[in-house]
């Protein structure tokens, strides 16, 4: 039996070419920026959301209280009337053509099979990429964000596409 003293020094000698042999060289590095942290908007249950451009042109969510019952259309509604005063006051814009309350009113969105139809009061041609992005988003909001969304304007019917808020 070895004596109380000589354990820790055993132990420190059985140690040493362990602890060596885990360097393996390695030099120490400091901190690796690699981006921003991911950004997930998660849509309240049943809420309704508008996407809105942030200035550095990511998108945000904004709740969309007084459209909460009607779906998919509502989130799509309350976009088409633009930014209100709080997303305005929070930097908020957006690439979307702003319409009267009249033609936003008269938005449908429409589940067909696997997709949500957005039949909107304008062209959709011409729409800034950043603007379909905000409409795809905010359909989406208050339903499976699976669905794939097409847009229709009065002019043509842009492909299917789905919500890609974080770039």
């Amino acid at each position: 039996m070895t004596p109380p003293l000589r354990r820790p020094a055993a132990a420190a000698a059985l140690l040493a070419p362990l602890l060596a042999a885990t360097a393996c060289g390695i030099k120490p590095t400091g901190v690796v920026e690699s981006g921003a942290a991911a950004r997930v908007a998660v849509a309240r249950a049943g809420g309704s959301m508008a996407y809105f451009v942030t200035p550095d042109g990511r998108l945000a969510p904004a709740p969309q209280p007084e459209y909460t019952q009607a779906g998919p259309r509502g989130s799509v509604v309350g976009l088409l009337r633009g930014p209100g005063t709080a997303e305005r006051e929070a930097g908020l814009g957006t690439r979307v053509p702003v319409v009267g309350e009249e033609a936003a009113e008269g938005a449908v969105a429409v589940v067909v099979t696997d997709r949500l139809e957005v039949r909107l009061p304008f062209a959709v041609a011409g729409l800034d990429p950043l603007g379909h992005r905000q409409l795809v988003c905010s359909a989406l909001s208050t339903v499976d964000p699976l669905y794939e969304v097409v847009l229709r304007g009065t002019d043509t019917a842009l492909p299917p596409s789905r919500c890609d808020a974080g770039h």
